[in-house]
């Protein structure tokens, strides 16, 4: 796992209740950079005092040197809540500083996102966004890679991680994989987590593998911006997962995402799990346009397209935003001038409109771009844009070469290894169409 280097880990008092629990809780501490000077124990007693903590802890005034800002953030190790009725916690908000907000007990007592049908037909349509139904797995809250535009990455305060593993298994991934049988392939992707930061030592990756393994045709997408992958090639059912990369240039990579690993990282990992037969596809997701964009990006995708074979390359710019949140968010100085000029006078014909800031002209042109520059070096793989309007998909279908309502990208519900789509009576369209069928 990455050599974190928290401010404060704490623990919530029910884990030591269980040994399967304490067991991983040793070996994740066994991973970290340094040892923790103190491990607080979360009790009825202090938790007042934890939640204040919490609050004042992050961001930290000063970085030592060596150290990594974001991976400094604090660690609360838990067990998710399973039940189906979750006890109320709002009482609890009278034992903690005013205006703690109820997320911050949310994630101390694992009540946490068990799992979600992501990108519903209705909800897709509703939104004008092109994608695929797929359930979404998930045990922790929040990443060690501090990422800009992503706002756990920004201001989360602490990370959570859930503990009961083997629990999580058996009540909620094996009864949703065998309610779904139209859903292939599961992501692992919840609460802006990049889970494979924390493995092996984490365990999470194995036993969903070992999960998947026990139904027939039924795998699991790891989705990161990470390089650590090479305690893959210890897991006995490796075969059950696809690798899908968040990927990007290094000029992004170096100053927007600055807890994560460069971009020719990334695809030196994916190499690597292509030795070990899985699959590997990429996501430029979210393409921001940093001054020196063409020359940077063309760089990387020689680099990707000369050391791996990838099943399907993703495109989707900077979106969900408005120029705003762009401007305060992204150091505006690393922008493209003409891209940012366009958002800003796109600004009140954008409102409103998830695919913002930058107008659909922009997009479309920068895609063209990174569809241009593919196949400089192959005819081939498979492309699309991710999450992007229906309007875009029908400008581009040509050039991409998929119909969008029934196209191969990178971590869909029916994105099977190989390259091909799972498909059933029932289910044989994506959100491009306004029903399943």
């Amino acid at each position: 796992m990455y050599p974190l280097t928290p401010l404060r880990v704490y623990v919530l008092d029910r884990v030591f209740d269980d040994p399967i629990c304490v067991a991983r809780l040793e070996c994740m501490l066994g991973g970290l950079g340094e040892q923790p000077s103190e491990i607080v124990r979360i009790t009825d007693d202090n938790l007042g005092e934890v939640v204040g903590e919490l609050q004042r802890l992050w961001p930290p005034e000063t970085v030592p040197a060596g150290k990594t800002r974001t991976w400094m953030r604090p660690l609360v190790f838990t067990t998710m809540d399973l039940r189906a009725k979750l006890p109320d916690l709002k009482p609890l908000l009278s034992r903690c500083p005013e205006g703690t907000p109820l997320s911050t007990l949310d994630y101390i007592f694992g009540h946490m996102i068990k799992a979600i049908d992501q990108h519903p037909h209705s909800l897709d349509q509703k939104n004008n966004s092109v994608c695929w139904p797929t359930f979404n797995f998930g045990t922790m809250a929040g990443c060690p890679h501090g990422c800009l535009y992503c706002g756990a990455g920004r201001a989360g305060k602490f990370l959570t991680i859930a503990l009961n593993l083997e629990e999580y298994m058996e009540k909620i991934v094996g009864p949703i994989i065998e309610a779904n049988p139209w859903n292939k392939v599961f992501r692992m992707i919840l609460s802006g987590a990049d889970l494979i930061a924390f493995e092996p030592e984490y365990g999470l990756h194995d036993l969903f593998s070992r999960k998947l393994a026990e139904y027939d045709g039924r795998y699991g997408h790891f989705h990161t911006a990470s390089s650590n992958v090479d305690w893959l090639a210890d897991l006995p059912h490796r075969d059950r997962l696809v690798g899908v990369w968040s990927t990007t240039c290094e000029g992004v990579a170096r100053d927007i995402e600055p807890g994560g690993v460069s971009a020719i990282d990334r695809i030196e990992a994916a190499r690597r799990c292509q030795e070990m037969d899985i699959s590997v596809r990429y996501k430029f997701k979210p393409i921001i346009p940093i001054r020196n964009w063409r020359e940077e990006y063309a760089w990387i995708i020689e680099q990707m397209l000369k050391r791996t074979k990838p099943e399907s390359i993703g495109f989707c710019l900077y979106i969900w935003n408005t120029y705003e949140t762009m401007v305060s968010t992204l150091p505006a100085e690393l922008l493209d001038p003409e891209c940012l000029v366009a958002a800003r006078d796109s600004a009140a014909e954008m409102k409103g409109q998830r695919a913002g800031p930058f107008p659909h002209r922009v997009r479309a042109d920068i895609y063209r771009f990174f569809i241009n520059e593919v196949r400089r070096w192959d005819q081939d793989v498979l492309l699309y844009v991710s999450t992007e309007t229906r309007e875009m998909w029908d400008e581009l279908a040509d050039e991409l070469g998929q119909d969008p309502s029934c196209y191969v990208c990178g971590c869909s519900s029916v994105a099977v290894p190989g390259g091909k789509l799972a498909l059933s009576p029932g289910f044989r369209y994506s959100t491009y169409c306004p029903t399943p069928i």
